[in-house]
């Protein structure tokens, strides 16, 4: 269960910059490419937790 935590606070991390940097209105290349990269990070932990979900049901 700590994992499953650990995941959703980083996911709240990184949606909060995405979040802040999307608001900020910088349209650069540079930035677009971070603002992919986080995306792309959220994405992940979202199919991380998934995964964990899934095993943990499959343990109980």
């Amino acid at each position: 269960m700590a994992d499953l935590n650990k995941f959703h606070r980083s996911k709240e991390r990184i949606t909060e910059v995405l979040n802040y940097l999307t608001m900020s209105g910088d349209d650069d290349h540079p930035s677009n490419l971070y603002l992919n990269t986080l995306q792309q990070s959220i994405q992940i932990i979202d199919d991380k937790i998934e995964e964990l979900k899934n095993k943990q049901m499959a343990e109980n």
